[in-house]
């Protein structure tokens, strides 16, 4: 289905790396409109996107080099006898000083059945307690296909505006169905009385302090509902999380990532249908009577099925490559294939850091990449390269190295490291003593980058976990492996 937004993709088409779109939140009232929002950028962001295209296509050439080893193997058991399941890797973080991942068995089916002697556990959280300590099972969800949302938070006070000393940790999962808080000291999980019928599922998560009020709140983005929930911390409420029943903002698509930028809460929801306000960037307007304003749209196009082409994934806040004294965010679109980059002190300019299909193209010495060019699937996270001792961010990837290319390339998982001056570099996940793993689709995708919290490890190993089954039968193809950054050649 052809929408209005396609008439501004190839009008800018020419222009394949950093084209800059300027979108207010009244984007796209007719093609018209569009097209003079266009040709009102002011010559020096036209300038500025120049430079950053010349600079993305030297950092092309410098590859990023780590030591890869797989670091947990699914479908066999963990030390306590149980099974390690999961067709994808969806989440991996850091909590308490341990590693927690998240899985899901979508494609797995049929579902909630016995297979093959096999018995069903549904998705998993799984545990690492130590950098010499293997995974294992720390909760499975046999009702659910997927764990959508994983989150550690920090309550600095209570629902009450009380201040927590010191503040309480939580570590919230949110499988398809419900969501749960784990104690730190029993390691038991507990269900939450959720919003509205108990039964959502949230994809996103971020906390942050109301500007007015001076009150903490948790937010969720619900994966089915295209609403934002609100809880506070409660010693009292099951799970120590008290949500409201009403939602804050309601008629969108997925809400697929949410983050703080100077101290403002953002929301990254997708697209639903061409009503102005059923989706794109919001922020929250905080207070007794708090609100969300929708600040632009990005490119988009709706389809009979899927909502790929409508989303924004990896919402990130980061330094203003050009020196301002506030952050600019980051977000990235499978259609076009793009990373945005939306400076929020330039009216919300909306330009084109990066084409990642380009960029690739260049990588594999092909004219087009082509098939999926899916990107932080969660989040960019941050941390520092112990080669140069500059600070970057982290994107997974879903690409497909093309035909041409060789065997163990095609096997691999791809992911882009962006320094703080808005270039980047490209790595792989790969290890040369398993050079097909997950026949025949390999490892395919990287959904999830985590800094390792080990003492004896912070000198520079991450935690790459992914795959994704595109609704393709799997079994067993979440992968975990573990990264050591080498010097660059």
């Amino acid at each position: 289905m052809r929408t209005k937004c396609d008439f501004l993709t190839q009008t800018l088409k020419p222009i394949r790396i950093n084209y800059l779109i300027y979108l207010p939140f009244s984007f796209l009232l007719n093609a018209e409109s569009a097209v003079k929002q266009v040709l009102q950028v002011s010559f020096f962001s036209f300038a500025a996107a120049l430079l950053m295209a010349a600079t993305s296509v030297q950092a092309q050439e410098q590859s990023v080099k780590m030591h890869f080893t797989r670091d947990v193997r699914f479908g066999t058991q963990d030390t306590k006898g149980q099974r390690l399941s999961g067709t994808e890797t969806m989440r991996i973080l850091e909590h308490d000083g341990k590693l927690f991942a998240s899985t899901g068995v979508w494609t797995d089916r049929p579902y909630f059945e016995v297979k093959d002697g096999r018995p069903w556990t549904g998705p998993q959280i799984l545990i690492k307690d130590s950098a010499a300590a293997q995974w294992r099972v720390d909760r499975s969800f046999p009702r659910s296909i997927r764990v959508d949302g994983l989150y550690s938070a920090m309550f600095e006070t209570a629902g009450s505006g009380m201040q927590l000393t010191p503040p309480v940790p939580l570590l919230i999962a949110s499988p398809s169905n419900g969501i749960f808080t784990r104690s730190d000291k029993t390691g038991q999980w507990t269900r939450c009385r959720g919003p509205e019928d108990d039964r959502i599922g949230m994809r996103s998560f971020c906390t942050h302090i109301d500007r007015i009020t001076k009150v903490q709140s948790l937010f969720g983005g619900s994966q089915n509902r295209g609403a934002i929930y609100r809880a506070v911390y409660d010693a009292d409420a099951p799970g120590r999380l008290r949500w409201t029943p009403e939602a804050e903002l309601t008629g969108t698509g997925r809400v697929m990532a949410l983050t703080e930028a100077d101290g403002v809460l953002y929301a990254a929801c997708g697209i639903k249908n061409n009503l102005p306000r059923s989706g794109g960037l919001f922020r929250r307007i905080d207070g007794e009577k708090p609100h969300w304003e929708q600040i632009l749209r990005w490119s988009y196009q709706l389809e009979a099925k899927g909502d790929e082409k409508t989303i924004l994934r990896g919402l990130t806040a980061v330094v203003d490559p050009r020196g301002g004294k506030n952050s600019v965010l980051l977000g990235t679109c499978h259609y076009p294939g793009v990373v945005y980059r939306i400076d929020i002190n330039r009216n919300f300019e909306l330009s084109v850091e990066l084409d990642i299909r380009s960029y690739f193209a260049e990588v594999f010495k092909v004219p087009e990449l082509k098939g999926p060019c899916l990107s932080a699937y969660n989040d960019m996270p941050q941390t520092v390269d112990p080669v140069t001792g500059e600070s970057v961010h982290l994107i997974g990837l879903w690409i497909n190295a093309p035909v041409s290319s060789s065997r163990e390339q095609r096997a691999s998982a791809w992911y882009l490291i962006r320094s703080d001056n808005g270039t980047y570099r490209h790595g792989r996940v790969f290890t040369a003593d398993e050079p097909q793993p997950n026949p025949p689709r390999g490892l395919l995708a990287v959904r999830t980058i985590a800094v390792s919290p080990f003492p004896e490890e912070r000198s520079g190993v991450l935690f790459f976990g992914g795959y994704d089954c595109a609704d393709i039968p799997s079994r067993d193809t979440a992968w975990i492996y573990r990264g050591t950054w080498l010097k660059r050649q």
